[in-house]
């Protein structure tokens, strides 16, 4: 059994010097908070793990083309340079579409103005999630999973459900803002 404090009426004076403005502890916006707080932690976390992905990608790309790194020569210099266009390009889609949904989630979540956009990039991103996994079991049974892999499928896991759950939180909240509206008086009818 947990132990909990009992509370007394006046422990916590939330209007002790009497405030113009009520506390709004009902269950709406203390839900309202909740979900705001979840989205803008699960909006930040899709950030850094596409900035975690993107350095593991990185890393990957530099162990696979070591034997080019080491040779001389012209072929090495464009082999070299191949690999830092493409990483480049992959690292600007990868963290633009990342950043859109960081700083869409964060700005719905502050403001409370409904945008679409970071909700379309997190549902791309959530596809390429499915794939990823798919994937990974495809290759766990014909046999040619390898360390490197399970620890990208626990990566591409922990991403989808960073992104479902930002998902889930913007309806929550959405929905929670809507019953709030509708609910205060002089709301939309």
């Amino acid at each position: 059994m947990i132990l909990r404090k009992e509370y007394k009426e006046h422990d916590y004076l939330i209007n002790k010097y009497g405030s113009f403005k009520e506390a709004k502890n009902d269950k709406g916006h203390v839900d309202e908070r909740r979900y705001a707080g979840t989205l803008k932690s699960t909006a930040r976390g899709t950030l850094i793990m596409g900035i975690w992905s993107l350095i593991k990608s990185f890393m990957g790309m530099l162990g696979e083309n070591a034997s080019a790194f080491k040779a001389s020569g012209a072929p090495a210099l464009i082999a070299i340079f191949g690999s830092v266009v493409v990483f480049a390009v992959v690292f600007v889609i990868g963290i633009s579409l990342r950043f859109i949904i960081c700083r869409g989630a964060c700005r719905e979540a502050a403001s409370g103005k409904k945008k679409n956009g970071y909700i379309v990039c997190a549902i791309m991103l959530l596809t390429y999630g499915v794939y990823a996994v798919a994937y990974f079991i495809y290759q766990v049974f014909s046999k040619n999973a390898d360390a490197q892999d399970i620890l990208k499928f626990v990566f591409d896991v922990t991403s989808f459900v960073i992104l479902c759950e930002l998902i889930a939180s913007a309806y929550r909240l959405r929905k929670v803002r809507d019953e709030l509206e509708d609910s205060e008086p002089g709301g939309s009818l």
